[in-house]
């Protein structure tokens, strides 16, 4: 599809295209989006990984001197490492949660409810904790258009893994902020545009409350290790994928510790209910 062949520019609507990083995988899907945001002054959201022809990419479709702001939605690697390469390139200003965490040296650290004004738009910073720690999505106001990275993605469920600092509990209640909003479009950090905002939510929040009542029924059956709540409730998903659903079930198990709702120490630790 033309529309995620890397660096080709698409446009989505008339203030915002995407370039589609080389970086296509299992955990990437066809690869991380970049979103140019403006015409006159342009905003980079999320450059991607340290591709050099990428970042040439995202300078051809919006001209060198137009780059004022790249946007971190989160430090990850396949969101944030371009941004050293770009701002060498255009001088622009990079904003992010914290000024610590991003990997990259950020000039200014943005708070929920933060805006940042160009010529023709008006971007939002919401804080969105959950996936990461220093997670940020970006409310385009004239077009109700929310940059998710990767609280929510396109065609696949987003990860939650405790390891790199995801929180299940903070995961669920930063998409029901969202179910909030009042949304015309999402623009996810992996995959196409959603197109209806609150099915996809609902369906994001169903799925998690789902696994949530599954790991529980395991619980209920007796103690359990990790492996063997996942080979109990991940039936479908291929091998290569069964180590990233032991994180998930671990984000789980956190959650309902918390809670007062399950019992276990770690990864490797037998879990039962409490």
């Amino acid at each position: 599809m033309t529309a995620f062949t890397p660096g080709v520019p698409s446009a989505l609507s008339p203030l915002v295209r995407r370039i589609v990083a080389p970086n296509p995988s299992p955990m990437t899907g066809p690869g991380t989006n970049t979103y140019l945001v403006g015409i006159d002054e342009v905003a980079v959201i999320d450059p991607g990984p340290e591709v050099e022809s990428h970042v040439d990419a995202i300078i051809g479709a919006s001209m060198r001197e137009r780059v004022r702001w790249v946007l971190l939605t989160h430090s990850h690697p396949d969101h944030a490492p371009a941004t050293t390469r770009l701002v060498e390139a255009t001088g622009a200003e990079v904003l992010a949660f914290s000024r610590r965490d991003a990997g990259v040296a950020v000039d200014r650290a943005l708070a929920d409810g933060d805006v940042v004004e160009g010529t023709e738009f008006r971007l939002e910073a919401l804080h969105t904790p959950g996936h990461s720690p220093d997670h940020l999505c970006f409310h385009l106001d004239e077009e109700r258009l929310l940059f998710t990275g990767d609280l929510v993605l396109g065609g696949t469920y987003s990860v939650v893994s405790p390891h790199g600092g995801g929180d299940m509990g903070a995961y669920l209640a930063s998409l029901r902020r969202l179910r909030r909003m009042r949304l015309a479009r999402i623009a996810p950090g992996h995959g196409d545009v959603v197109d209806d905002p609150r099915d996809r939510l609902d369906d994001y929040i169903r799925h998690r409350e789902d696994r949530e009542r599954q790991i529980l029924a395991v619980l209920d059956d007796g103690p359990a290790r990790i492996p063997e709540i996942v080979e109990r409730i991940y039936t479908d998903t291929p091998a290569a994928l069964l180590e990233v659903a032991g994180m998930q079930v671990l984000a789980h198990l956190v959650k309902l510790r918390s809670e007062g709702r399950a019992a276990g120490r770690d990864q490797r630790s037998i879990w039962k209910a409490a």
